[in-house]
């Protein structure tokens, strides 16, 4: 019977050592086709001070109003992941995706993910596109740039919405997993185990309709490059070294606040409220204009994908409300 039991176990490692391997080389020969398939698929490009490009698309519309949306950590496309929120949203805004380096169709870059580096590129931006007054919304690891950017430039943020957007205070509340030396450590072990090998690439080719439920606005010509984009450039260089510097980035924010004459609208995920307690006091106590208020919504980390109405008639409460 041990015998069997070992031959069986032997066959099934087998078995499931060579299905690694053609799952490994299959994602090797389709990430090169896929980077044909989505090269500058969509939007245009601001190239930086350094020779980096920036890609970023506007969504135009009769609004003097200009809002900037940011993603958050590990976004494969900006544009793609907020083309439904930015669509909801045209009426009331010029809408402007932005794709920091490292994220969707921009570049790479060897320099430091550093808060002053990130503020440095987004301003360049807006300079570049003419734009001195603007609403910035920020998912995740987004709101701790947006927190100094805000400091930095006051007198052109003229609002910022946050989506479960992450703070300096979050690593003193968060599960020990979710701390950022933690999750860089995770997220190079996932790179080699599961993205490198092609298993990632099986998984999300799986359940990948299932997801643009969340993003019904993506037509069936761009299913493909969708996910191609998810399924090549997951947990990019510039991406681990951005997780990599969170901490000290979080610390150069520390005591920082917003100033009074932003108002602030976060809009939190009822599931994080529910795994820690904190996570709306500590969003509270970095607002100051009176204007501002926390908001909790059922969903997810995603509200804008799972929980979009929602996310919207917020928006569109606290624009009515500050404008």
């Amino acid at each position: 019977m041990k015998k069997r039991i070992l031959k069986i176990l032997r066959i099934i490692l087998i078995a499931l050592a060579l299905f690694i391997t053609v799952l490994s080389i299959r994602h090797h020969f389709k990430s090169k086709s896929d980077r044909e398939l989505f090269a500058d698929a969509y939007g245009e490009y601001y190239t930086t001070p350094e020779g980096e490009r920036i890609n970023y698309t506007i969504y135009d519309s009769s609004s003097d109003k200009v809002m900037v949306i940011l993603p958050g950590f590990g976004c494969s496309s900006a544009h793609y992941e907020f083309d439904a929120l930015a669509k909801d949203l045209i009426d009331l805004y010029k809408v402007i995706i932005v794709e920091p380096l490292g994220v969707g169709l921009s570049d790479e870059t060897d320099r430091d993910r550093s808060v002053e580096n990130y503020c440095s590129e987004l301003h360049g931006l807006m300079q570049y596109l003419g734009f001195d007054s603007y609403t910035i919304l920020g998912h995740s690891i987004s709101g701790v740039y947006i927190l100094d950017y805000a400091n930095r430039y006051p007198n052109e943020v003229e609002a910022f919405i946050g989506i479960d957007a992450t703070l300096p205070r979050q690593w003193e509340i968060c599960p020990k997993a979710a701390l950022p030396e933690n999750q860089y450590k995770q997220d190079k072990i996932l790179k080699y185990l599961l993205v490198n090998t092609g298993i990632y690439r099986f998984f999300t080719e799986l359940s990948f309709d299932e997801y643009l439920k969340g993003i019904p606005t993506i037509t069936n010509d761009e299913k493909p490059i969708v996910l191609a984009m998810y399924c090549t450039d997951q947990l990019r260089p510039t991406q681990l070294r951005e997780m990599k510097s969170l901490r000290a980035n979080s610390e150069a924010c520390l005591n920082e606040k917003f100033p009074e004459s932003i108002p602030v609208l976060y809009l939190l995920s009822e599931d994080n409220c529910n795994l820690m307690s904190e996570w709306y006091d500590i969003h509270k106590e970095v607002i100051v204009n009176p204007s501002s208020r926390v908001t909790i919504l059922k969903g997810g980390h995603y509200l804008h994908l799972d929980n979009r109405e929602g996310v919207v008639e917020e928006i569109r409460k606290f624009a009515n409300q500050y404008r």
